[in-house]
């Protein structure tokens, strides 16, 4: 029988214990994404704005993760203060694509559901949203003022390379609005009462195609 495996194991138990040091050079521990994010996507035929609300509501008191896209849903930021670590929640361009229920490829048509478990980012930045292309499923409103939007539209900005959009949770006055938004590693996903409205950087944009209210019911 060759021994040489049993010498082997006790000279590495005698080096951990008295180089404990050679623990750091352990492979380091899978991402929180790895185990927390199982979540299925499917096509979409229907989406009404009030179902975008509800959607985009639960990712209140999430996380956030730049380039990221997976919420566990438990009301807390499972990962907090750990940026682009592979951690919980969506960024804001993320979220917006994940609440309007756009599809992972630029300029496709068509919408398709994600669910809040799923890691998905989507193709566009806050640069797309900002200059929406001729065949973007989101255009540009002509400008803020409360008659020319409502809830599920979005405001958003861009300068040197960066750039922040959050969507109209609730339409409010003088300027601010009930905005819901990956915010930041700092704040995560929230509600806030924001002024963006007022902000001459931001824009309005809004998605195309929403599913009437009334459906299925609507007036002929």
């Amino acid at each position: 029988m060759d021994m040489s495996g049993g010498r082997t194991a006790r000279a590495t138990l005698i080096a951990l214990l008295w180089f404990p040091s050679l623990l750091a050079a352990t492979p380091a521990s899978a991402a929180w994404t790895d185990n927390n994010c199982p979540g299925e996507s499917w096509e979409l035929s229907v989406w009404k704005r009030s179902q975008a609300r509800d959607y985009a509501e639960k990712g209140d008191k999430e996380g956030y993760e730049w380039g990221g896209g997976c919420y566990k849903l438990n009301d807390k930021d499972d990962t907090p203060l750990q940026p682009d670590s592979g951690g919980e929640g969506a960024d804001c361009s993320g979220y917006v694509f994940k609440t309007w229920a756009l599809r992972n490829s630029s300029g496709a048509d068509g919408f398709r559901f994600w669910e809040h478990e799923k890691n998905v980012h989507g193709p566009y930045s806050t640069a797309d949203f900002i200059s929406p292309c001729s065949g973007c499923p989101f255009k540009l409103l002509k400008d803020k003022r409360y008659a020319t939007t409502t809830y599920m539209d979005a405001f958003v900005y861009r300068s040197d390379g960066g750039g922040h959009i959050g969507m109209i949770y609730s339409e409010g006055s003088g300027g601010f609005d009930w905005i819901v938004e990956a915010k930041s590693d700092a704040d995560g996903t929230r509600i806030a009462w924001t002024d963006y409205r007022s902000q001459t950087a931001y824009r309005p944009v809004a998605r195309k195609n929403w599913t009437p209210e009334c459906f299925p019911n609507c007036p002929r």
